[in-house]
């Protein structure tokens, strides 16, 4: 009996061991080099600006910047949507009229008219909730707003999940709220 008791005692020091040599390695993989600040996020800037990854950025060149996202995101968005728009145009003219091909592209160019209509009362709504501008683009299970940096905190983050939910009828679960540049 003593001899087995030992046995188990060895194996499960051997455990430990094991367990603990598992903690470091993963510890030592997964980046040591963070510092952390006692003071919290107040001393982030000052953490960055030694650390040589701060910049400093003139506010208008910040707004250019932003402005210039939400209009490429924009145009990009309304690019590929004219050209789905296109091709299912072209797929109805030569599957003629009646038949099955042409009534499913048909009911995909609605739900194209409707998504865009819908990311349209989006933006809009938002953008007149939290006072900046805003993209919005929904997918097939769900939908993305962006917001300018100044623009994302709890409550507009409140308003903008009531807007999504009562612009979409609470279709989609997955909304996504995020800042340009996030």
């Amino acid at each position: 009996m003593h001899l087995l008791l030992g046995k188990r005692q060895l194996i499960l020091a051997g455990l430990v061991v094991l367990l603990g040599l598992a903690v470091f390695v993963n510890w030592y993989y997964t980046g040591t080099d963070k510092q952390l600040s006692p003071e919290g996020a107040a001393n982030v800037s000052e953490n960055a600006e030694k650390n040589g990854s701060a910049e400093y950025v003139n506010a208008e060149a910040v707004t250019q910047t932003e402005g210039d996202y939400f209009a490429s995101v924009r145009m990009s968005r309304n690019a590929q949507r004219d050209k789905s728009t296109e091709e299912l145009k072209a797929v109805m003219a030569s599957a003629g009229d009646g038949t099955d091909t042409a009534s499913k592209a048909s009911a995909a160019i609605e739900e194209l008219a409707n998504t865009s209509s819908m990311e349209t009362n989006l933006e809009s709504l938002v953008s007149a909730a939290t006072g900046s501008e805003c993209v919005a683009v929904i997918s097939e299970d769900s939908v993305n707003v962006v917001v300018t940096p100044d623009a994302l905190n709890d409550g507009n983050v409140l308003k903008i999940s009531d807007i999504v939910s009562d612009v979409c009828c609470g279709k989609y679960e997955n909304v996504r709220i995020s800042a340009a540049g996030n």
